[in-house]
């Protein structure tokens, strides 16, 4: 046998020892590999039961909180239409109350007026009364010669 056929068998050995070597190593690594996958299974599984309570309460605590929320707006509307009827009924009573003002205004400037006028004519009469007196004392005094 010549050195061509020595080398030819002893790279085909070669390679077959390689082969047979990536193959025990990838059947050790597939081991490995399927042991892993039992362990994230029992981890899954784990988590799955153990999450499932936590999901629920978590779906339970946002439904509470989205009915909380809802009476919470359902509340803040009726305030607010609480407060624009009361607003409404505030403008209304504004508006009254001035015209009411308004009408006792005109009634003081009548009512003013109307006691100027007196006044007046009673100053006028008191004065037409006083003259009427001074006359009279100076007819009294002039017919019979009494008085002062």
């Amino acid at each position: 046998m010549g050195w061509p056929e020595v080398v030819t068998a002893v790279s085909t050995a070669i390679i077959a020892v390689v082969v047979l070597a990536v193959g025990g190593g990838m059947l050790v690594l597939l081991r490995e590999i399927r042991g892993l996958t039992r362990v994230i299974e029992r981890v899954a599984d784990t988590m799955e039961r153990d999450a499932k309570p936590v999901l629920e309460a978590v779906r339970n605590v946002v439904a509470d909180a989205t009915g909380v929320v809802d009476a919470i707006k359902s509340e803040a509307e009726g305030f607010t239409d609480t407060v624009r009827d009361v607003r409404e009924g505030v403008n209304s009573l504004v508006v009254r109350v001035e015209e009411r003002l308004l009408d006792l205004d005109a009634l003081i400037d009548v009512l003013q007026y109307e006691v100027e006028e007196t006044a007046l004519d009673v100053a006028a009469a008191m004065r037409t009364t006083r003259r009427g007196t001074t006359v009279l004392r100076a007819m009294k005094r002039a017919f019979l010669g009494r008085g002062r």
